[in-house]
Formats: structure tokens, C-alpha cells, sequence
């Protein structure tokens, strides 16, 4: 079995690194509105995505940027250098995050040849997986990073990055992601096969072959594909 996965909100919960800063800078929101602030905290972030991969604007700049506009948005007053703070609290728990439990003895276990395909600048990708400890499962020519690479997902020519370099036919790969857009859609498109780990209930379509919601959920389908059950 050949397996690629995503990084962010898929290897781990994206959103509690957020959520974790969010509480330190003790910002007016009431618990029922963190969601949509870090919805429009992502949004500003993808309309500055390029900048930062093509290294025009630094990743602490691109956080800075994202809250002070989210803050905005929600009326929330907020200087730069709360914003700073809050950019610190943000990276630090970005390099706590870790694998849990079930994902951890899964990489650890498995003989599942494992490659990575993520969207991002590499030195800050870099460091989400070394807190992982994935650079101790996946050798580094088997991870892809868009910032290096030259192309992000959705391009189908990332995913054709991994083939070349991996090899094997598509259909021998199953591709983990988390966004349908993203994720899902491309892959399919390369003859992959497919599993949304859509662990915050997000957009969900017909080309996923496979859905699932929670790391337990993800690893008992990873075993029964690496012992060849029907699945």
C-alpha cells in the first residue's frame, strides 16, 4: 500500500494551536464565536498565500496580518503589538502540536511505504513536522512541500510532483486530505483513491471514497487497507 497524506488538519487538529493563542491573548470573543473568527483568520490568510510562498511577506508577517484584519472584521480593536504576541503564542503552540496516540502507533507500526504532499512555505512546514516527528516515518524525499515544489494544491501538478518522484501507478495510492477542494477533488482527478478525513464537518462531495471524522475512525481503515479487507 502507498499512502499520501496532508499535513494540516489532517495529521493534526489545525484549529487548538489557534484556539490555545487565542485564549492567551484573552481577546473579547465568546466561545460560540471563536469558529467564525478563525474562519475569517483563514480567509485572510488564503487571499496572502502567494506572498508568503514566494517569500514576499514573512510567515510571522502573514499572521500578523490575518488576526489584525480577523479583529477587524469582528470590531475588535487590537495594536500590532498585541498582534505580535499573539503571532508568538500562535508559532509556539504550532511547535507543540504532536500525533495522537492512534496516529503515532499507526506510523510507527506500519510498513505502508508514506509519503507527504502539503501546501505551505517549507521552513514553517518543516517545523509542523518535525513536531509531528513525521521526518522519523517518512524519509525527506518522499515530502512535498508546495513553497518548493512551485505548485500547490489544488494544481494537479503537485500531486503529479509526488508521482514522478515515487512512482507507481495512481490507483496505487490512497491520498488522506482534508478538504474536498483541495484535497479530494485533485487526487481523484489523478486516479487516486481517496479518504476525507473531514474531522470539522466541512464540505463533503462524491468523489471521496472514503469518509471519516476522527483519528480512531482513520486508523481502523488504514489497517483493514493494509491487511486487504473490503473496505
Amino acid at each position: 500500500m502507498k499512502f499520501l497524506f496532508d499535513c494540516d488538519d489532517t495529521l493534526y487538529d489545525l484549529e487548538r494551536p489557534f484556539y490555545q493563542a487565542v485564549q492567551d491573548l484573552d481577546l473579547p470573543l465568546h466561545q460560540e464565536q471563536i469558529p467564525s473568527f478563525y474562519t475569517l483568520y483563514r480567509k485572510h490568510g488564503d487571499a496572502i498565500f502567494d506572498q508568503v510562498q514566494s517569500k514576499k511577506m514573512s510567515v510571522d508577517e502573514s499572521g500578523i496580518y490575518r488576526i489584525l484584519n480577523a479583529c477587524q472584521d469582528f470590531r475588535i480593536p487590537l495594536e500590532r503589538c498585541e498582534a505580535l504576541r499573539f503571532q508568538e503564542r500562535y508559532r509556539f503552540y504550532q511547535n507543540h502540536i504532536s500525533l495522537s496516540k492512534p496516529l503515532q502507533e499507526w506510523f510507527a507500526s506500519s510498513r505502508s511505504e508514506k509519503a507527504i504532499l502539503t501546501n505551505g512555505e517549507k521552513n514553517h512546514q518543516m517545523e509542523k513536522l518535525q513536531a509531528l516527528k513525521i521526518p522519523s516515518y517518512i524519509p525527506d524525499d518522499h515530502i512535498f512541500i508546495s513553497g518548493v515544489i512551485g505548485y500547490r494544491k489544488p494544481d494537479p501538478r503537485a500531486f503529479d510532483a509526488v508521482l514522478v518522484k515515487c512512482g507507481g501507478p495512481s490507483l496505487d495510492w490512497v491520498y488522506i486530505g482534508d478538504r474536498y477542494d483541495h484535497d479530494i477533488v485533485p487526487a481523484k482527478q489523478k486516479g487516486m483513491r481517496t479518504i476525507h478525513f473531514n474531522r470539522h464537518h466541512r464540505l463533503e462531495g462524491p468523489l471521496a471514497d472514503h469518509i471519516v471524522y476522527q483519528d480512531e475512525e482513520l486508523v481502523a481503515l488504514l489497517l483493514k487497507m493494509e491487511r486487504g479487507e473490503s473496505v
